[in-house]
């Protein structure tokens, strides 16, 4: 039931921080990567008994049930307000643009059955029980201009026009956050966005050879100038005109402590999936670090979102290592959990 603003910041908080207690995060997130098999992470996870289903069925049944329970914790949460801000809601609407990608592409290649996605009924901003009609998906929506099916050969674009349109979005609505920790929370998602931007540039020249003037207009800016001073664009911008085997231009970076390690004498390029990794961990401690810090604001659940989202990939991560027999030490090293752990 939606209760006034200040009742429901102090409920949501003492709600989600039960939750964070229980959540499997910093030196906990190693416990997800100590089963041998799926049953056991699924045992551990869930009150359900285990589908008897094969392997390969069970690892997806596995996945799908930790999103269903992030989703209702996190709609639980929502909620208790009568009016939630913007934020709260755009966070969620990530998962529709990335299934609206999977949903044009099981289009253009001329699928009968509408790929699995997650839906995130009723805050979505498209209508699923429209598929195939892809006008009829996205009608009456931010997300109307996309209302027919892209040739092969545009799909990138479109998919580019997504993103920047999500971040776009994302952007404006932590910035129409009305709470003492606006700030907090657009340093917090801002860097986040840099970084992606950032690692994506890097991909664009070191997988595309793209040259600086090719890479930077697909990078990802607040607004449709594309300015390289953009907010989200700069620093992304700036390292387009770094040598990609330069260690003495790249350990000048204000992020170099993301950068993969560097042996003298030995040849080095910098590796964009290292710094996403790398950073992923960081980002999930500043959110940790920031949840406390505003107790009775919408804080307290937008770090909750990217915290418990960030278990998601974990649970992900473990799920997939079992089914492909992958040690444990090398799925965490593909999850982004440190050798070292903190918190």
């Amino acid at each position: 039931m939606a209760m006034d603003k200040s009742a429901a910041d102090a409920f949501v908080y003492a709600k989600a921080s039960g939750m964070m207690a229980r959540s499997y995060i910093g030196k906990r997130a190693r416990q997800l990567f100590s089963f041998h098999t799926l049953q056991e992470l699924w045992a551990f996870l869930f009150k359900k008994e285990v589908p008897v289903v094969p392997e390969t069925l069970l690892a997806k049944a596995l996945e799908n049930e930790a999103f269903s329970r992030f989703l209702s914790e996190y709609e639980g949460l929502v909620g208790n307000y009568a009016r939630p801000e913007q934020i709260l809601l755009t966070l969620l609407h990530n998962f529709d643009y990335e299934n609206l990608k999977d949903i044009g592409a099981s289009l253009i290649l001329n699928e009968k059955k509408m790929p699995q996605v997650h839906e995130i009924t009723p805050f979505n901003i498209i209508r699923y029980e429209k598929w195939p009609d892809i006008a009829a998906v996205t009608a009456d929506g931010p997300l109307a201009w996309y209302n027919s099916v892209p040739a092969v050969t545009e799909q990138h674009l479109v998919n580019y026009k997504l993103d920047c349109q999500y971040i776009r979005e994302l952007w404006s609505a932590a910035k129409s956050i009305r709470s003492p920790c606006r700030e907090a929370i657009l340093d917090l998602l801002g860097e986040k966005l840099r970084i992606d931007n950032i690692v994506w540039a890097i991909r664009l020249r070191l997988y595309y050879s793209m040259s600086r003037e090719e890479a930077q207009p697909l990078l990802a800016y607040t607004d449709e100038k594309k300015s390289a001073s953009d907010d989200l664009a700069s620093d992304a911008v700036q390292t387009l005109g770094w040598e990609l085997d330069s260690f003495e231009q790249w350990k000048k970076w204000k992020f170099s402590y993301l950068l993969n390690p560097h042996e003298e004498g030995a040849v080095w390029n910098v590796d964009p999936r290292w710094i996403a990794n790398s950073y992923k961990s960081e980002y999930v401690r500043k959110a940790y670090k920031l949840f406390h810090k505003y107790p009775f604001t919408v804080c307290p659940l937008v770090c909750w979102f990217v915290i418990k989202r960030n278990e998601l990939d974990y649970i992900r991560t473990a799920s997939e290592s079992l089914r492909l027999s992958i040690s444990s030490s090398q799925a965490m090293q593909m999850a982004g959990i440190p050798e070292v752990m903190h918190g």
